[in-house]
């Protein structure tokens, strides 16, 4: 049985997954991460994009796909981002009912419950109950560019959670949203004590982070 499987918005997540997940064990994990959603087979990176986005993220949580992966895979990654987050389908209010901003975590929290309740309604309780604990969330506050913005700077920009993708390119230099590229601006989080010391400064990174090592995975 493969040890995570990864569902988010595009091959670029992946990367940034993959070499987080890596640097929480001290082995090479590489092989025992799957990519689930979108699948990265397609050569055409065109093609891949249009199995891709936080719609798609929803639609697989709701397939018959979704429900089969358990039988294969001991741990499903779910990303998504939040910057969206009130768009149609997505619906998770940014805000109070007062108009105040929700904090980070609160908004994972309302993110990571939209997501239960639609497992819970489409697959019903027992199937829910059975693999609730099997599902690890990774919900990027605003976008995982926000995510990286540790490893390239080391001040007050690093705990950034707007704007992100222009901040990253200024550390970063040029790079496009593909797996390759992201690979390489993510790798350093392959290095376990660059992750130990950088996750603490992203308030959504460290949730996910914190998620992955409660559950005292051994590969």
């Amino acid at each position: 049985m493969t040890l995570f499987g990864l569902v988010a918005e595009g091959p670029s997540d992946h990367a940034v997954l993959e070499n987080i997940l890596i640097g929480l064990f001290e082995d090479d994990i590489s092989d025992e991460i799957t990519p689930l959603q979108p699948i990265r087979d397609a050569t055409n990176e065109d093609e891949i994009k249009k199995f891709g986005g936080w719609y798609k993220v929803f639609e697989y949580c709701r397939s018959q796909d979704f429900r089969d992966a358990f039988q294969s895979i001991q741990y499903l990654v779910v990303q998504i981002d939040t910057d969206v987050s009130e768009q149609t389908h997505y619906e998770v209010k940014q805000t109070s009912d007062e108009g105040k901003r929700l904090s980070p975590e609160v908004l994972v929290e309302k993110v990571i419950d939209k997501f239960k309740l639609s497992i819970l309604e489409t697959f019903g309780k027992e199937f829910f109950d059975k693999v609730i604990h099997r599902i690890i969330f990774a919900i990027s506050v605003d976008e995982i560019e926000c995510w990286l913005l540790p490893i390239y700077y080391n001040d007050k920009i690093k705990e950034s959670i707007n704007n992100c993708n222009y901040k990253l390119h200024q550390k970063a230099g040029k790079f496009e949203k593909n797996y390759k590229d992201y690979d390489k601006v993510s790798k350093d989080y392959r290095k376990s004590k660059v992750l130990m010391k950088a996750y603490q400064s992203n308030p959504s990174l460290k949730i996910f982070v914190e998620s992955v090592l409660e559950k005292n995975i051994t590969p």
